[in-house]
């Protein structure tokens, strides 16, 4: 076991004072290479697969069949399109404000054969294209930090308010700013071990970019829900989800995927999701096997 882990504790609990939020200065993600690189990290084996593999179980235990599903900031589609693998009966509507993202997850859609997802260019912390309750749960993963600032993740969530039903399940996953330099540095060197210096850098400036858990605590509040709880990764808050519980574990199908792929990893990387699992559960978040 490596010292990284304890090291970054250590950092974040002697930190003085909070880091202030660094917004990225690309916003939309929509240039050729730099779309290319970062879905080509969702692929199987890919650094961001056991993550989509762990939300798209999450998100799966959320959803019933007949369902209007909405994912804010969607992407390269990578993981919107293994979630409507998983579950042929519901609908899905990927958001995003960056064409060629868009395109490359329309392309991937169509290669897979799905004809539950759709994609379409929006601002998601608006959501205009979409009327009052439409959607039966909505979803994002790693996409808020992209807010430039705190307003837009205000209108973010004014906006689901409006458009989830009252009832309707949530699930929004993303990085939690860390309270110290350093611990971030070994975070973003963590990484740097085995993938390229493009996505080092991209995760680095997500970390700087990030949220802190007391503001989505306060825009959790604006939903006026009781149902829904913030689970932030324990100790440092470098993941956090704010979601509606489950109802109960994901459908067999989804199951049965989530199990072959996970067979599939190699043993890096899944120690990798067997962490996350872990953290997040200490957390608070139960995983719906």
């Amino acid at each position: 076991m490596t010292l990284d882990l304890p090291r970054a504790v250590f950092h974040e609990m002697t930190a003085r004072k909070q880091l202030p939020r660094t917004p990225e200065t690309e916003l939309v993600m929509n240039g050729v290479q730099t779309v290319e690189d970062y879905s080509s990290c969702g692929e199987e084996g890919g650094a961001l697969f056991g993550p989509y593999l762990y939300n798209a179980l999450q998100v799966s235990a959320r959803v019933a069949p007949g369902n209007q599903v909405i994912d804010l900031g969607c992407g390269s589609g990578r993981l919107l399109n293994l979630i409507a693998s998983w579950n042929p009966e519901v609908s899905f509507i990927g958001t995003d404000l960056a064409p060629v993202m868009l395109e490359t997850a329309r392309q991937q859609a169509e290669l897979l054969g799905l004809r539950n997802v759709t994609y379409l260019e929006a601002d998601f912390s608006r959501l205009d294209d979409f009327g009052l309750h439409e959607a039966d749960a909505i979803m994002s993963s790693m996409a808020l930090h992209h807010l430039p600032d705190r307003v837009s993740l205000s209108r973010c969530f004014s906006s689901i308010v409006r458009v989830l039903k009252p009832s309707g399940q949530l699930y929004l996953m993303d990085f939690g700013r860390l309270r110290s330099r350093q611990a971030v540095e070994i975070f973003v060197g963590k990484v740097a071990r085995t993938e390229t210096p493009a996505l080092s850098q991209d995760y680095r400036a997500s970390l700087y970019a990030a949220f802190t858990p007391e503001d989505f605590d306060q825009e959790i509040l604006r939903l006026g829900r009781m149902d829904v709880a913030l689970h932030r990764s324990v100790i440092a808050p470098l993941l956090m989800v704010a979601c509606t519980p489950a109802p109960g574990p994901a459908g067999q199908r989804a199951v049965d995927a989530f199990t072959r792929a996970q067979r599939q990893l190699s043993a890096h990387r899944r120690a990798e999701l067997a962490q996350m699992r872990l953290f997040l559960r200490l957390g608070g978040l139960g995983f719906p096997l």
